[in-house]
């Protein structure tokens, strides 16, 4: 989820002068395959004119819901050049965390599966500071800022664009091997890198699984998601209290949601991730819904500390859980 404040920024310098052929885009991936991630491309800093007029027109339609934080700097999240001075090229990473099918999702109240692991915030920025500094070893004096989801930055759109999947109707970045279940990240640098020429084409075809499950309709058309009434943003971003009806649509989630994730075919036949740094915390696995419920201050951070729910705070947690 997004928080503009929390973003690493490196500082700024005069644009580098390697040229394309210098570092190829093979080259970038193998470095990051290095450091932990799955897959890795890579595109030139550029204005997404396609994104522009679908990113207006769902603000114009206000499912955006109480998240204002995405009328904010709309400038900056088409053209990264104005949020990374000298910018020359998006890296973007994709990260595996499908856990499989831990116990706690099928129980009421229901945590999303991200939220079980640790942190994705610091488990892929960390990564991306690593695999920075390698870059740096490589090509010299390199300045960028590596971004998870704390920033203006379309982050699915510059991940489909570096080839590494296609948004789905969900309005999440598909991945042929690795489906839904995955963390994007980005390192925006001012280095100039061979963009990745193979794409992956959108192979939803005709499905609509995603659109057919939602239980709140949410998904009003495919990639447009109303997020008023989403189980997601009901649970996690919404600032006003929830209502009776709306508490009454959260159908067992008291964080995050996963319906549209569970029934997509692509998610199918994905490996779980076994990695330790981001491998889902026994005990939160483990916990009774009843005591999430009731749980006390110190059982709330001496479980949830290190992880996603975090966010919400323990009188969140509780209410959601009771609804």
């Amino acid at each position: 989820m997004n928080n503009e404040q929390r973003t690493t920024c490196l500082p700024d310098r005069q644009a580098n002068n390697l040229s394309a052929g210098q570092a190829s885009e093979q080259h970038i991936k193998q470095l990051a395959l290095q450091v932990g991630f799955d897959d890795c491309g890579i595109s030139k800093a550029d204005y997404l004119y396609e994104q522009e007029e679908h990113l207006n027109k769902w603000l114009r339609n206000g499912y955006n819901g109480d998240m204002s934080f995405f009328e904010r700097n709309v400038d900056k999240r088409f053209d990264p050049r104005i949020l990374v001075p000298n910018a020359k090229s998006v890296i973007s990473v994709i990260l595996s965390y499908y856990p499989g099918n831990p116990e706690i999702s099928t129980k009421a109240p229901k945590i999303s599966r991200y939220a079980i692991c640790p942190d994705y915030h610091k488990v892929v920025k960390d990564k991306l500071h690593i695999l920075l500094e390698l870059i740096r070893k490589e090509f010299g004096n390199v300045e960028g800022r590596a971004f998870v989801d704390t920033a203006p930055v379309l982050e699915k759109a510059w991940a489909s664009k570096a080839g590494l999947g296609w948004i789905g109707k969900n309005s999440l970045l598909v991945n042929p091997k690795l489906g839904t279940f995955v963390f994007i990240g980005e390192l925006i640098v001012d280095l100039e890198l061979e963009p990745t020429s193979e794409k992956v084409e959108d192979r939803c075809g005709s499905c609509t699984r995603c659109i057919d499950a939602c239980p709140n309709g949410a998904i009003v058309s495919p990639r447009v998601i109303n997020t008023n009434k989403c189980i997601a943003y009901l649970t996690i971003e919404k600032e006003a209290p929830l209502t009776d009806d709306e508490k009454k649509s959260l159908n067992g989630w008291c964080y995050g949601c996963d319906i549209c994730q569970e029934v997509c075919p692509w998610n199918s036949k994905i490996s779980i991730t076994n990695r330790n740094d981001i491998k889902p915390k026994q005990e939160v696995i483990e916990i009774d819904p009843e005591t999430v419920k009731t749980i006390s201050n110190e059982k709330f951070v001496s479980l949830f500390i290190n992880t996603p729910l975090k966010r919400a705070g323990r009188e969140r947690l509780i209410i959601n859980s009771n609804s």
